[in-house]
């Protein structure tokens, strides 16, 4: 079966269902483009220190508490 925008064959099932392919689809606005995954930080992040660390330092000590009973 061939597209009904142009001269590919459509060679999925939904392709096929629709009439026409994803190429044709998206370059018309017929399907929606892709949506990313992961979405983006819209604002710039910044590194939170806290007073017992210093700027080159990279990760935190693991510091184990045993908890007391009452």
């Amino acid at each position: 079966m061939k597209c009904r925008y142009c001269p590919r064959t459509l060679r999925t099932k939904e392709s096929r269902d629709r009439g026409y392919g994803l190429v044709c689809g998206r370059k018309l606005g017929l399907i929606p483009p892709p949506t990313p995954r992961h979405s983006r930080p819209t604002a710039p992040v910044t590194a939170v220190t806290t007073p017992g660390t210093h700027p080159d330092q990279t990760s935190l000590p693991i510091q184990l508490t045993l908890l007391k009973e009452n």
